[in-house]
């Protein structure tokens, strides 16, 4: 199967004639240099040591020989560890670092090969030379009494700078230098540990001469004209460590969207110290406004939750540190299972038997969550036959349980665990669980034509596993060898409909899948499980072969380029009849795999033997958009599609089904089931019960579908068919729009199709012909009404090629006003073109 890709680069080859062609020889290498030099000195095997001063221009140029003409590629060590600059190696005769900087020292190689004897290989050693300002920390000791009010205390004054070569330190007091031995009073070592990096001036049993003005002065002796750096310090007798005091409480509890101001104030310290605050996880968030020791964060949410601390420093002593706890409340992740039977081990509820379901959700504080239960609608409280538990110390914190004791027929019903928080304001969870003649436990198959499972590398493919039951639980699905981690990283994939999708498959994904049924929002009972195999089929790698030291003709390289591990599959592309100057030739590469760099080599063959070769080094980007030809979407698996929450808007999308609604419920507004009538479907919508505002907006993006030409001359384009289903019950609704983003322009959003009020309560559809040139992407806004019965969902999004039926065209559809040539939603081959040059034989 092809791999279709975008037009990636020209490949010029230039065929040489009888006379221009030379003798075979092997390549020679030597390096030169140019720019900013400070000094160049020789070392064994010819090799130099290049100075340069941070900041200047590298410039070293492989100057080689050889036919055909060799291939050049820079790379670079640093002392014992491999550091390839710019991730990549440099495939040309010049290398030129601009502003270069310390970690870009070390040594750096030249290799140039033409297949003909070994490689030459030439390395230069770059170093870089630098001087930081000096810092001067002060410390301080006090010894015991000797007297009954005499203390000695003892200050010490420590100078570092970082530099290569090594720095050299001068201490003077005022204009005066000290030297060792020029005062009884003051000693100026160097501490064994720290090799020659930092120099120390010690006021031994502090006199009043000693408070005065010090300054140390960093000098690498003007090697690459770094001038002198000098840095100076009052020592006084009010000089002090820094002490501060926060403002707040520890923790600080608040609800998401409220404002946090942190307040931190000096208590002493001489100098003033600064202050500047820092996050235990992390940096800050980017809103975070800081004037001084106060720091804001407007609108808080959970993902700003964690230890704040406020550092404030001196130089003198230890900085000193303060530090509070932000937690944000929340509740997410409402789950339950059923457990028929727990004493006598049976899958199935029964009648005159017990059942107990759990309830299970994650509560920030965990202390303020409090559980009720409720049947069909009605408050339940703890009985003999009905007992209610708010925690349960075999399972993890967060747990409530209802056991049924001895079931009866009128026990059946819908029972529903109402999570919330004590202090309000956040949004309980109301999680339906259904008893009755119709729950049973689930099982687990493999549809037949599922497993095994074969596909190319570089395919998407969906894993199956089919579950019935009711209710249908989770499923699970891990690598069967249990030691290896799935396609995201994971060690196990959670899924609600049994389907395992994988983007991009890699021959390194091939082996067996196991799924299994888990007991989160079904039976707590002995899990059921099935096995998939996969089979990834991929082009096989072949190294490259001499003849007589002459390479065979290397054409391209699919398998992935790697400097120092080359895998090369070779083909040689026919091409018949001749060959007219200045003709292009076009070829499809179709073998690339992998989204990442690959080399590709030309190498022309005539009947005077092979020409000079040709490389480019070319970056394959895996398709974005899910389908080529066309696109559906029930969001029914975890990812929603690619589907992605706006950063800009005021509040998200949910993804809900009727049967686990994971907030609460509020009557008369948005669906009670999905499109298709099943109350397990899941669909998107936005909640606007409190905190939310009349006319804020909750924006859900769609992937990116890619468009190009079908051929390199731009055929008209082809339309295609948007259509959505939408539900807008309430009598508080606001409105829906649907927006088309075109690349290129992501600040200019083009209208499609918009809608305001009530519509009743049931599913429309809504159909709308885009005509996008480029690739786009499509935005639904929803926006919130006057009040809370305003939920507005939408359900299986689909895009078609083809235009929609005129008679299903909504009388407010709005047309795009993007123009221009249309296509496929799908790739475009690479074409690889040789501009070929025929002399006269």
């Amino acid at each position: 199967m092809d791999v279709a890709i975008g037009l990636l680069g020209l490949l010029t080859v230039l065929l040489e004639g009888s006379s221009g062609q030379g003798v075979y020889a092997p390549p020679t290498v030597r390096i030169v240099h140019s720019g900013l030099a400070c000094n160049i000195e020789e070392e064994r095997y010819s090799e130099r040591v290049y100075t340069i001063r941070e900041g200047e221009t590298l410039e070293l140029t492989c100057l080689v020989t050889g036919h055909p003409r060799p291939q050049i590629r820079w790379t670079k060590t640093a002392g014992s560890a491999s550091d390839r600059f710019q991730d990549s190696s440099v495939f040309n005769e010049t290398l030129r670092i601009s502003n270069i900087q310390r970690h870009q020292g070390g040594r750096y190689y030249c290799k140039a090969e033409n297949g003909l004897g070994s490689p030459a290989i030439k390395s230069i050693r770059v170093d870089v030379y630098y001087l930081d300002d000096p810092i001067v920390t002060v410390h301080q000791s006090i010894g015991e009494a000797k007297e009954q009010f005499y203390y000695e205390k003892t200050v010490f004054l420590r100078c570092v700078a970082n530099s290569n070569p090594p720095v050299r330190y001068s201490w003077r007091r005022g204009q005066e230098v000290l030297l060792q031995g020029s005062d009884k009073g003051v000693e100026i070592y160097e501490p064994f540990f720290t090799q020659g990096e930092t120099k120390i001036l010690k006021l031994k049993n502090l006199r009043p001469q000693d408070y005065a003005n010090y300054s140390c002065i960093a000098s690498v002796r003007n090697v690459c004209s770094i001038p002198d750096k000098m840095v100076s310090f009052r020592l006084s007798n009010k000089t002090a460590s820094p002490s501060i005091k926060l403002l707040v409480d520890d923790p600080i509890v608040v609800n998401p969207g409220e404002a946090i101001t942190l307040v931190c104030v000096t208590t002493g310290g001489e100098p003033a110290p600064s202050l500047t605050w820092v996050r235990s996880a992390g940096v800050l968030p980017d809103k975070t406004v800081l004037n001084g020791g106060t720091l804001t964060i407007p609108a808080v949410t959970s993902e700003d939750s964690g230890t704040y601390s406020c550092i404030a420093n001196n130089n003198v002593g230890n900085p000193a540190k303060k530090s509070t706890n932000i937690i944000v409340r929340a509740l997410k992740k409402g789950r339950f299972w059923i457990t028929p039977d727990p004493y006598h081990k049976d899958d199935n509820i029964q009648i005159g038997r017990e059942v107990k379901i759990s309830c299970q959700v994650e509560a920030i504080p965990s202390e303020e969550l409090a559980f009720s239960w409720f049947k069909n609608g009605r408050p339940l409280r703890s009985s003999e036959r009905m007992v209610i538990t708010q925690t349960d110390p075999d399972v993890s914190p967060g747990t409530t349980n209802l056991d049924i004791i001895d079931l009866k027929f009128t026990d059946f019903g819908t029972y529903t665990c109402v999570a919330s928080l004590k202090g309000g304001g956040i949004s309980d969870i109301s999680i339906d669980v259904n008893i009755s003649s119709s729950t049973v436990p689930p099982n687990l198959t493999v549809p037949q034509e599922k497993s095994p499972l074969v596909t190319r590398e570089g395919d998407t493919i969906e894993l199956q596993c089919q579950v019935t039951g009711k209710p249908k639980p989770i499923i699970l699905w891990s690598r069967a060898d249990k030691e290896v981690a799935m396609p995201d990283g994971a060690l196990q994939t959670e899924s609600y409909d049994g389907i395992l999708r994988i983007v991009n498959v890699s021959r390194e994904m091939t082996g067996t899948y196991r799924c299994q049924t888990s007991q989160y929002n079904g039976f707590n009972v002995k899990p059921r499980e099935a096995l998939v195999q996969l089979i990834v089929q991929y082009p096989p790698a072949v190294e490259p072969a001499f003849l007589e030291g002459i390479p065979k003709p290397l054409t391209f390289d699919p398998s992935g380029f790697q400097a120092g591990q080359q895998r090369w599959w070779e083909q040689e592309i026919t091409v018949n009849g001749n060959i007219q100057k200045g003709e292009l030739i076009t070829y499809n590469l179709t073998e690339l795999i992998k989204p990442e760099a690959y080399e590709v080599r030309l190498t022309p063959i005539t009947r005077f033997g092979e020409g000079d070769s040709t490389i480019r080094v070319i970056k394959y980007s895996a398709p974005v958009n899910p389908h080529l030809r066309e696109f559906h979407c029930g969001f029914e698996d975890g990812n929603i599609c690619l589907f992605t929450q706006d950063d800009t808007d005021n509040f998200d999308w949910t993804k809900q089904s009727t049967a686990t609604r994971d907030t609460k419920y509020t009557p008369n507004t948005g669906p009670n089931a999905d499109r298709t009538g099943s109350k397990e479907g899941f669909y998107m919508y936005i909640e606007t019960s409190r905190p939310r505002l009349e006319g804020e907006k909750a924006r859900l993006v769609s992937p990116v579908f890619s468009v190009a030409p079908k051929n390199p001359y731009g055929a008209a384009n082809t339309a295609y068919c948007f259509s959505f289903y939408y539900h807008m019950y309430g009598q508080h609704i606001g409105s829906l729009n649907v927006y088309l983003r075109l690349k290129g322009q992501t600040a200019i959003e083009n209208p499609l199709w918009s809608s305001s009020g009530n519509k009743g309560q049931h599913w429309n559809q809504a159909r709308v012909n885009i005509n996008p040139p480029t690739s786009f992407q499509l935005i639904f806004e929803g926006i919130r009404g006057p009040g809370i019965e305003g939920d507005i969902a939408i359900d299986d999004v689909s895009i078609v090629e083809g235009e929609c039926m005129k008679s299903d065209q909504p009388a407010n559809n709005l047309r795009s006003g993007a123009v221009g040539p249309l296509a496929h939603i799908r790739l475009l081959p690479l074409l690889i073109l040789m501009s070929v040059l025929s002399h006269q034989r």
